[in-house]
Order: C-alpha cells, then sequence, then structure tokens
C-alpha cells in the first residue's frame, strides 16, 4: 500500500525526495572529505572547519527532513479519516506512512550515497583552487561514511514521521467530511516539553559562552543558535497568529479583504503557517548568526590585541605577498614613527611545523607586550622565543627552558623560551627572536604586517581619529594616519588604527569567509528547497480553497496575489522569528566575549539578514504561484468537483 500511496502521490514526495539526497550527499561527501583529509596532518586546519561545516549541516538536513516530512504527513488527515471509516485502523495507517517515509530515504539516501563521492572530490578541488588547502588528494567511498549519512537520513525521516503517526489514533472517522482547515489545538503537550527543553538547552549554552575560549566559543555559539531555532519552529505557534495580525494591519485600509483573508488564513490553520514559516526561519537564522560570529569573534580579537600595544596603527599587506623591502623602509623613514615589522615564518618546534611570528626584539619591545602566564616577553632577547600557551602545553615547555628549533634551511639551534603566552579572544601566535633566523631564511620571510607608534598609544589614536573626523583640523594622529597612507601602496597595503582590525587575519578571514561561502551555501541549499517544496506542496493541496474564493466573486488574477501576499506574509513571520533567533543567539555572545576591556557593542547584520529574506521571498512567491496558476486554470466549479 505503501508503493501504491508513493505512486498516485508522486509529486509532493518528489520535493522530499531530493530534500533527503540532497541531506545525505552533503553530510556523506564531507564524511568522505574529512576521511580523505584527515590521514594528512597538513589538512589539519581545514578539518577543524570540516568538522564544524559537518555539525550545521547535519543539523540543516535533520531539521529539512523532519519538518518537511512531518508537513506532508499532517496534510492527510482526511485522507486518514477516510481510511479509518473504510476500516483501517490506526495501527495500519501508521505502518503505511513509516513505509512511505523508508521507501523515499532509503531511495534518496542511496542516491545521496553514489552522489556524494563526486560531491567531495568537486569541494576539494574548489577548497585548493582558493588556496585553502594544498593540495586535492583523491577520495574514496567508503563504507562507514556512507552507513552513518544513509543512517541519518532514514533514522531522522522515520522520526519526522513519527510525531503525526502518533496523532493518527486520535482522528476520528467522521473527519473525513470535514471541509474546514482550522487547528482545535496547535500547541500539543508534546511541542510545550520539546520546546522548552531546546530553549533550556539555548540558556544552558549561553551560560557556558563566558568561560569557552578558543575553537570552542563558535563550536558553542553555533550549538546555541541551533537549539534555538528548534525551540522557536516548536513554539512559533503561539506567536503566529499576532504576528499575522501585525503584518497585514498596514494593509487593512487597502480596498478588498485580501489582507483579511491572508490574517484569517495564517491564523485559522497555525500549524501549516507554522511549518511553511520552519524553513524560513532555518535559513535567515542560520545565516544571520554564522555572518553575526564571524563580526564578533573579530572584533573582540582586534580589540584585545588593541590592549597589549602602544602602537597607533597597523599597516596590512592586503595581498599574499606581504610588505616590500621598499615598503618597510618608507615605513622606518617616517619622522618620528616608531616600526615594529612583525613577519611570518615556518619552523619545527617540538618535532611539527608550525608557522611562527618574527620579530626584532628591540622594535617589538617598544611597541607590543602580549600579557605572559609565565616569563616575560619583554625578555625576548636575541635568542628568545614567546611560545603560545596551547604550543606550550603539548610540548611541555615553560619559561627559562632551552628548546631545539629547526629553522627554515634546515638548521637546528637552540633557544630559549622567554615567555609562554596567555590564552585571549585573538588568535594564539608564538614570537621568535630575528636574530635567530639570521642568515638561515628569516631574511626572506613574508612580512604580513607592521605597528607603528609615536609613543601615544592606542587610545590616542582613537582620540586622533575622532577630533580629525569631527574637526578636519588633520591633528598628529591623522598626520600619521596620512604619512603612512603616502608611504605605502594603497592597492598593496591598508592602514587601520589599532583596535580596527586583528592584524595578520585579512587573508586568514578571507579564507574563512570563502569557505564559509561554499559550506554554509551546501547547507542553506537545502533549506531553501525545503521552502519551495513545502509552499508548493500547501499551495497544491488547497486547490478547492482557491475555487471557492472565484466562487465567492474573486478573479484569478485576485487569486494568485492572494497566494502571492501569504507567501510573502509566510516569509515575514519565518525572517522575524529568525532575525530573533540572531540576535538572542549573538546578544549573549557579544556579552560573554565582551567581559573586560575587550568589549565590543553588538552590531547585527541587518542588510545581510535583509538580503536573505528577499531571497526566501523570491523563492517562496514563486513556488506558491506557479502550482496556483495551474491550479486555477480550470473553471472553480470542476475544481470544487474534482476528486482529492
Amino acid at each position: 500500500m505503501s508503493l501504491r500511496t508513493l505512486r498516485e502521490r508522486w509529486v509532493p514526495f518528489l520535493g522530499t525526495f531530493v530534500i533527503i539526497a540532497a541531506g545525505v550527499t552533503q553530510v556523506a561527501a564531507l564524511n568522505l572529505t574529512m576521511a580523505a583529509t584527515g590521514r594528512d596532518p597538513a589538512f589539519d586546519g581545514v578539518v577543524n572547519i570540516l568538522a564544524m561545516t559537518m555539525m550545521v549541516t547535519t543539523f540543516v538536513s535533520v531539521f529539512v527532513i523532519a519538518s518537511t516530512f512531518a508537513f506532508s504527513v499532517a496534510q492527510r488527515q482526511r485522507e486518514f479519516a477516510l481510511l479509518r471509516t473504510l476500516g483501517s485502523g490506526p495501527r495500519r495507517i501508521a505502518v503505511v506512512v513509516y513505509g512511505e517515509a523508508l521507501l523515499v530515504a532509503g531511495a534518496a539516501g542511496a542516491l545521496g550515497c553514489v552522489l556524494a563521492q563526486p560531491a567531495a572530490t568537486a569541494l576539494l578541488a574548489l577548497l585548493h583552487g582558493i588556496g585553502m588547502v594544498p593540495a586535492a588528494p583523491p577520495v574514496r567511498y567508503e563504507a562507514a561514511a556512507l552507513v552513518l549519512a544513509l543512517g541519518t537520513g532514514v533514522t531522522v525521516s522515520l522520526a519526522g514521521v513519527w510525531g503525526p503517526a502518533r496523532r493518527i489514533r486520535r482522528i476520528k472517522p467522521i473527519e473525513a467530511l470535514r471541509e474546514a482547515s482550522v487547528d482545535a489545538r496547535a500547541m500539543t503537550p508534546g511541542r510545550w516539553v520539546l520546546g522548552l527543553g531546546c530553549a533550556a538547552m539555548s540558556a544552558l549554552a549561553g551560560w557556558a559562552l563566558p568561560e569557552a575560549t578558543g575553537d570552542g566559543v563558535p563550536a558553542l555559539t553555533m550549538g546555541l543558535g541551533m537549539s534555538a531555532i528548534v525551540a522557536m519552529g516548536f513554539l512559533s505557534p503561539v506567536v503566529i497568529p499576532p504576528l499575522a495580525a501585525a503584518l497585514t494591519w498596514p494593509l487593512g485600509g487597502l480596498p478588498g479583504g485580501g489582507a483579511m483573508v491572508v490574517r484569517a488564513g495564517m491564523s485559522a490553520a497555525v500549524r501549516r503557517t507554522a511549518s511553511l514559516c520552519a524553513p524560513v526561519l532555518l535559513t535567515v537564522g542560520l545565516f544571520g548568526i554564522a555572518i553575526g560570529l564571524v563580526s564578533v569573534v573579530n572584533g573582540v580579537a582586534a580589540r584585545a590585541m588593541a590592549e597589549w600595544t602602544s602602537a597607533e596603527f597597523t599597516v596590512t599587506a592586503t595581498g599574499g605577498g606581504g610588505l616590500s623591502a621598499d615598503q618597510v623602509a618608507r615605513l622606518r623613514a617616517l619622522p618620528g614613527a616608531q616600526v615594529a615589522v612583525v613577519r611570518e615564518a615556518e619552523i619545527g618546534m617540538g618535532g611539527a611545523a608550525h608557522v611562527v611570528r618574527v620579530v626584532d626584539p628591540e622594535d617589538a619591545a617598544a611597541l607590543i607586550d602580549p600579557p605572559a602566564e609565565e616569563g616575560d616577553f619583554a625578555a625576548l632577547g636575541a635568542d628568545g622565543v614567546a611560545v603560545d600557551a596551547a604550543t606550550a602545553g603539548e610540548y611541555g615547555w615553560g619559561a627559562g627552558d632551552e628548546v631545539r628549533l629547526r629553522l627554515p634551511d634546515g638548521e637546528r639551534v637552540r633557544a630559549r623560551v622567554a615567555a609562554v603566552l596567555a590564552e585571549g579572544p585573538y588568535t594564539p601566535v608564538t614570537y621568535v627572536a630575528a636574530p635567530l633566523l639570521a642568515g638561515h631564511g628569516g631574511g626572506t620571510a613574508t612580512a604580513p604586517y607592521a605597528y607603528v607608534g609615536t609613543g601615544g598609544g592606542a587610545q590616542a589614536a582613537a582620540g586622533h581619529r575622532a577630533d580629525g573626523a569631527v574637526a578636519g583640523t588633520g591633528a598628529a594622529g591623522g598626520d600619521l594616519e596620512e604619512r603612512l597612507e603616502a608611504a605605502v601602496d594603497a592597492d598593496t597595503a591598508r592602514t587601520d588604527p589599532v583596535g580596527a582590525i586583528e592584524p595578520g587575519r585579512e587573508e586568514n578571514n578571507r579564507m574563512v569567509l570563502l569557505i564559509g561561502a561554499v559550506l554554509l551555501g551546501m547547507a542553506l541549499f537545502c533549506s531553501c528547497v525545503a521552502i519551495a517544496n513545502t509552499l508548493v506542496m500547501s499551495t497544491a493541496d488547497r486547490v478547492r480553497d482557491f475555487a471557492a474564493l472565484r466562487l465567492a466573486g474573486a478573479d484569478r488574477a485576485q487569486v494568485l496575489r492572494l497566494v502571492a501576499g501569504e507567501a510573502v506574509a509566510v516569509v515575514g513571520i519565518g525572517a522575524f522569528l529568525g532575525t530573533a533567533v540572531t540576535a538572542m543567539t549573538l546578544v549573549p555572545l557579544a556579552a560573554a566575549m565582551g567581559e573586560g576591556p575587550a568589549g565590543v557593542a553588538l552590531s547585527m547584520p541587518w542588510w545581510q539578514l535583509g538580503v536573505m529574506t528577499g531571497v526566501c521571498a523570491v523563492i517562496a512567491v514563486a513556488a506558491a504561484v506557479v502550482p496556483a496558476a495551474f491550479a486555477t486554470r480550470t473553471s472553480p466549479v470542476q475544481a470544487l468537483g474534482a476528486r482529492e
């Protein structure tokens, strides 16, 4: 019977099939990519990013697949009531529903597993093309990765129909005659328990944020955001009626009753509206959280670094080649300017390769003083290294220890650990004294940035900059900034007040944004397909509603405008909820990371959220209006008499 139902209702199941196939493909492709790169230590950095992406992609796939299946089953209440009338028991109907889910998920999951290897190969080729990975290793089909992805797809699909299947026993045979689509009770006890439970998990993650450090901050923030999205999805029926009224209120003065019909339809069928809003909530919320997370973390890192430097500006290379020798010479030639050039080199420490910052001890001591757990950065000297806390902990090093380093030309030397630098919200860095590398390849090391000051410090720079902006007087700080910009080529370097950016991270941030766009785009593709699929399913199920409107006096164009208005209203509610989730996630993040002098003001990514909302609106309107246009081609009398 499940197979026969699929043959007869293949159109609504087609979208579900595509969503499951896409979700399984993404999860399996990331599994295969991590397996291919995890065998090579050169890929350690990208594996961490892929692991984070794996968490987000799995969440999106689970959310989308479960909500799509739940919506699909919930639409068929009259069909199940008719089966009850014909003598089928709730258990038998539930078996049919589970069979449909198993067949669709199994077939879609199998297709996703087949597509996983080409998708993983294409992903690695793309990462290699943008310079994120050193090479594109071959990707092999691996049984464990494919079984995990397939099992996830099937399990989530069955879990998605579990709730609606349990509600089948409450469907009475008489409901086969029901014409209205009014929800008697949108919030069930299960929704309350799950919604409040996920809200409690979000609160717990927010409480733990101040204690998180390093890579734990993004992971915990995404966990907070994802649990908040799920909580909002479960609890959304509570707020949909007032939101629908608020959205349609400005249109109440227009001629006609379109706004009233939209508001009444959304408020009456609250559960259907919540299902339609869910993928928009997911898309806007996840996108806003990701963008805001990068902004807040970068801002906190920049402010924190500004606290331990007396420099007023940073000059940063905008290309991959670093500051040229000529640019460095022109910076040093500026009257009254103190310059500390920071170079990058790869050396061996503890048997592994590490990228370190190479500085002149005297120049660095004059302008920067990173906080240390042990020792003193100012004691770097000609033979010292200042090691970040993670590296020191990994190798058991402490201040005053003598360690062996492998220099860029292969020469091995002994160095003294002058300091173990404290952890902070900024990128952990190990500094090496430039004299150690003299004659061993240190002179050719890339110089990504330089600190420049006059002795006034970061606060003076900020004050000078503000004075210049208001009065245009060209104060000392503004003078120095202008001279710095004149000394370097604006096309290859940029000048920023200390605290505006985290120096040396621009190229890395560019890579993170590129890889984030690629990998987050994979996840958001699923949610955008879900937006289209749910709107198509909902519109195709309302042929009789459209016919009734036309018999009541509405022409075809008015019906299509009404459908478009409902789609826009659904996107508006989903976007509002997604923006609320973004704020609920970023506010505790900014508060947690803003404790102390490195505090940053919360900046919501408004225009990015607006763009994503616009994309969702375009998809939703097209997905609703096109099937409605086909559905209204026949006469309303024929549509009302058609077999469902």
